[in-house]
């Protein structure tokens, strides 16, 4: 990865957003009609492997393509809501969030086992090793391997199990106003330990910094995974430490403020769409009941 070598300065738009500035989600919110139901279920009726559907609907091409312009040139999320998760069958649940995806772009791996759907559960009594993802503790401020990245809510958790989220852009502007020196090594990057992710003949660690964050043709962009880079960057022999881990502790305090973390509880039914390039995603750790057939998914 690489980043502009210009003069850092703020950036500006409606991606700039803070918690003060959204005063109800509903203003972030979108929703499935009747009609739209009936139509995606028709399209997900059809006997071809779930990867092969392409949206077909004019009115949901419609409303994903307004989603789309929002999450690039707008404030970057939206939560989409109205899907009768208790009617239909998790089968069609998942070919319905493919198709809906598949017009905002081509589906992607995020793990090494390959899995362009992932189910995000507590798997810790199947295997107690479990990626932090599939487990049920806290998840630290991060972004994914993706440009969009979506989340469909289908049960929640008995406790816990928050939605916290954050404006890469302003966590940005306000590290710039409180230690623009911090921002510095923020942007000059730091090794990424890959975790068994790397495409054969890549090294397990970047030979390169990843900048946390990173302009380029004007626009800013974010990448972080803290365990990736604790690790990658021991592995390189260089641990955080000194001005690096100032600069690493005081983004994650940024990102995780309450002036700057969004929290929220997604509700079955509702997607959250974002855009992975300009935002922070992270859970709160969360407790499911003794029905564990139905954990938090």
């Amino acid at each position: 990865m690489v980043h502009e070598t210009q003069e850092i300065g703020p950036i500006a738009g409606p991606s700039v957003w803070r918690v003060s500035d959204i005063a109800d989600m509903s203003q972030c919110t979108v929703k499935l009609s009747p009609s739209d139901l009936k139509a995606l279920a028709a399209e997900i009726a059809v006997e071809r492997d779930m990867t092969q559907l392409q949206l077909q609907s004019e009115p949901l091409i419609t409303q994903m393509a307004e989603i789309y312009r929002e999450l690039k040139t707008g404030r970057g999320f939206v939560i989409q809501e109205g899907f009768p998760v208790f009617d239909w069958s998790e089968e069609d649940l998942q070919r319905a969030f493919w198709v809906l995806g598949s017009a905002l772009g081509i589906g992607v791996s995020q793990s090494v086992m390959g899995d362009l759907m992932g189910h995000v559960r507590d798997f810790t009594k199947e295997d107690p090793n479990a990626r932090p993802y599939r487990n049920k503790r806290e998840l630290n401020p991060h972004t994914d391997f993706c440009d969009i990245a979506a989340l469909f809510c289908l049960r929640g958790a008995e406790t816990g199990g928050e939605s916290l989220l954050s404006s890469a852009h302003a966590v940005h502007n306000t590290i710039l106003e409180q230690d623009p020196g911090a921002l510095k090594l923020l942007y000059d990057g730091f090794y990424f330990h890959r975790h068994g992710e790397e495409s054969p003949g890549d090294e397990p660690v970047t030979p390169y910094k990843v900048p946390l964050f990173s302009r380029f043709e004007g626009q800013v962009s974010s990448r972080w995974i803290t365990p990736y880079v604790e690790l990658g960057q021991e592995a390189k022999g260089e641990p955080l430490a000194g001005d690096k881990l100032d600069a690493v502790t005081l983004f994650l305090n940024t990102a995780r403020s309450e002036a700057l973390q969004l929290r929220f509880t997604l509700q079955p039914g509702q997607i959250l769409w974002l855009n992975n390039l300009t935002h922070f995603h992270a859970r709160s750790a969360f407790e499911d009941g003794d029905d564990y057939a139905n954990r938090r998914h």
